[in-house]
């Protein structure tokens, strides 16, 4: 074995050319059938920790008439939502709440970030259903979450300047669509007999933890916007809208941080009410006189906050407060909106009759069976799939992820797949559950070792790890005890080294690896903060949809031969010809590439199966071509691709959709 290793790390240093051949050369995957599946609708992460149930009591609505010099106002806040399913019930309870409103009172809703990523429908429609539901809903008021930031920023920034409420944003004013939105907003409400007047300010921040953004490319997150300190911010807010310029009788903060910040604002601040998410299950309690709600995730519930000053003698600063979390689905859903909402995901429809990915012969017969008492050949595609797109991503050398690791409960199919068979939605909804998500974590090598190895001793259990193609392990010769890993990356691994992984967040201390338990139990501070968790269908989805793009570039280019079954790699000496690139696309020869034109290349210069009917994976590969935003591919945008070319092929590698490992024999190994 050692023999083998030594040989192999030889050969790929012996040359600056073979080292760079064993970078370049590719297992592609390339013509991916996706032939039906059940589209899931949902995302994000599920809940860590239990819901709170309201102080005041769940579905405990206060719909008492407003008195004649009773000043009124009732907030119905949602948050984190990553499914379009609850919007129509929601319509149809805003709808009555406004209805139910007399004189003296008024209502707003509000969404308090994250709800643009992660999950499926947005990575091919890119937050345009989303947008959509929330417009027609409507939402009032809309304020940044950190996945926000997941989208294209050229997009993000045309879905703030179309957005028809108050996009609110505090402490991101930097912002490039910051003139489409508000630092603050005051909210005036009077009585009916005219002799109590209310104002109350209306601040949004979002959390500045550098561990959130870490990962994104120059320019930053939210295309480099700065994020300023939220207390900071609060401060210079609430005393500019309590002040005299203003007149607020009090601030309410809207924000998108993890509960240990919400009780530093309680601390630091006196604010009567605080309304926030970025946690995903349902809060409510008192903390030094502030009372924090979250609603929880998806729009399940919402919070119906009401803030009552029983007339013009009543202290500013001290109305009545009385809040519940109210489940939407007590209402009827709007129809018309259902219905819009059902169409949105249509977008997914054309996957069924579209190839994405054919499964390579590494990993065939592709299999999930046993998953939980074996390494399966399903379990080491997906890992190996996850890492070949968060590479995409982090493309700064000290974001790599070096691994992948999933327990074999999270890989639940059971399927024992025909040979040829092409790597489909249909197999990722069987395989991995739809709200599965994975963050990166630094492991050292001695405990990445003992990790799996001690999952992989004894009977079958949840815990079995599966891996990407780049660890393998070996068993002793007699065939008792536990196996030991011996590559990561494909190079030997060293115990005491810091690799980047990959993983469930959860697993890490769920006792099924004794040595991953310890040590995460014992250095907590080294998980990741739970917005930094990835979406395993939006990933994947995502990348399979790039690289369309990517390939189609390859095999437009002027030595490309589109006969070939095989990727072309482009010529990085040769003129990169942007004008006989557009030529070769432009099929109804109008000096730009349409999203029909797109639609014709997937099928005829990709050869891949797509469905005549539905253009919706051409249009989103449309808009990922589209480098200024203008809904136009012309000379312009092809011109930029060839500059960046260079930089693309040397620090992205984005052609390459996994690489090839080194040729290698190690032994008996899983």
């Amino acid at each position: 074995l050692r023999s083998a290793i030594s040989t192999m790390r030889a050969r790929s240093s012996a040359s600056s050319q073979s080292s760079r051949l064993l970078t370049v050369l590719i297992l592609t995957l390339s013509h991916a059938l996706i032939s039906g599946f059940a589209i899931g609708l949902g995302g994000g992460r599920t809940p860590s920790q239990s819901d709170q149930p309201s102080l005041d009591g769940d579905d405990q609505l206060d719909d008492s008439p407003t008195a004649l010099s009773e000043a009124k106002l009732q907030i119905i806040q949602i948050t984190d939502v990553y499914t379009l399913q609850n919007f129509p019930a929601l319509k149809t309870m805003i709808a009555e709440k406004r209805a139910q409103a007399g004189p003296g009172s008024k209502v707003i809703s509000v969404l308090t970030g994250d709800f643009l990523a992660p999950y499926l429908l947005s990575s091919v429609d890119k937050g345009a259903g989303m947008m959509n539901a929330i417009a027609k809903t409507p939402i009032d008021y809309l304020t940044w979450g950190n996945h926000e930031a997941d989208i294209d920023h050229r997009t993000v920034c045309r879905h703030v300047r179309n957005y028809p409420g108050i996009w609110l944003n505090s402490n991101m004013q930097d912002h490039e669509a910051m003139d489409a939105q508000k630092p603050f907003d005051i909210i005036e409400i009077c009585s009916e007999d005219g002799t109590n007047t209310r104002r109350i300010g209306l601040v949004a921040v979002l959390s500045d933890d550098p561990a959130l953004y870490s990962h994104f490319k120059s320019p930053g997150a939210f295309g480099g916007a700065t994020i300023s300190d939220p207390w900071d911010c609060l401060q210079e807010y609430k005393e500019l809208l309590e002040g005299p310029k203003y007149n607020c009788d009090l601030v309410i903060p809207l924000q998108h941080t993890y509960v240990p910040d919400d009780h530093k604002t309680c601390e630091r601040f006196d604010f009567p009410v605080l309304l926030s998410g970025h946690d995903h299950h349902r809060v409510d309690e008192v903390v030094d006189g502030t009372r924090i709600l979250k609603p929880g995730l998806d729009g399940i519930y919402a919070t119906v906050l009401n803030l009552s000053w029983e007339d013009g003698s009543t202290p500013a600063q001290s109305p009545n407060i009385r809040a519940n979390f109210v489940q939407v689905n007590r209402w009827e859903a709007d129809k018309e909106l259902e219905v819009e909402c059902e169409r949105a995901y249509d977008a997914l429809l054309p996957l069924r009759n579209t190839e994405l990915a054919r499964v390579p012969p590494t990993f065939e017969p592709l299999s999930s069976v046993n998953s939980r008492g074996s390494v399966t050949t399903m379990g080491r595609l997906i890992c190996t799939l996850l890492r070949s797109s968060l590479n995409t991503k982090r493309r700064q050398r000290e974001h790599r992820v070096d691994a992948v690791i999933l327990m074999g409960g999270n890989i639940r199919g059971g399927e024992a797949y025909d040979l040829g068979s092409f790597f489909s939605l249909e197999m990722l909804e069987a395989e991995v559950k739809s709200d599965e998500v994975v963050a990166v974590v630094e492991m050292p090598g001695e405990v990445l070792a003992e990790g799996i190895a001690a999952t992989h001793a004894g009977d079958p259990i949840p815990g079995w790890m599966q891996y990407d193609d780049g660890i393998h392990e070996v068993y002793p010769a007699a065939g008792e005890g536990p196996p030991e890993v011996m590559t990561v990356g494909w190079q030997p691994i060293e115990h005491d080294r810091i690799y980047r992984v990959a993983t469930k967040i959860g697993d890490l201390t769920n006792g099924q690896s004794r040595p991953l338990t310890e040590y995460y139990t014992e250095h907590p501070e080294l998980l990741p903060p739970k917005g930094a968790y990835v979406n395993v269908h939006a990933e994947l989805m995502g990348y399979f949809a790039r690289n369309l793009w990517r390939k189609l570039w390859e095999r437009i280019g002027p030595n490309a031969n589109n006969d070939s079954e095989e990727d072309d790699l482009c010529d990085e000496s040769a003129e990169c010809d942007p004008e006989g690139r557009l030529e070769r696309l432009d099929y109804d020869h109008d000096g730009e590439v349409s999203v029909d034109d797109i639609h014709k290349a997937i099928s005829r210069v990709l050869k891949l199966s797509v469905d005549d009917s539905e253009q919706s994976l051409a249009q989103f590969v449309h808009s990922f071509a589209d480098t200024d935003g203008s809904g136009h591919i012309t000379l312009r945008d092809f011109e930029l691709f060839c500059s960046e070319m260079e930089n693309v092929y040397e620090e992205d590698k984005w052609r390459l959709s996994f690489p090839r490992k080194p040729p290698t024999t190690v032994g008996t190994s899983s």
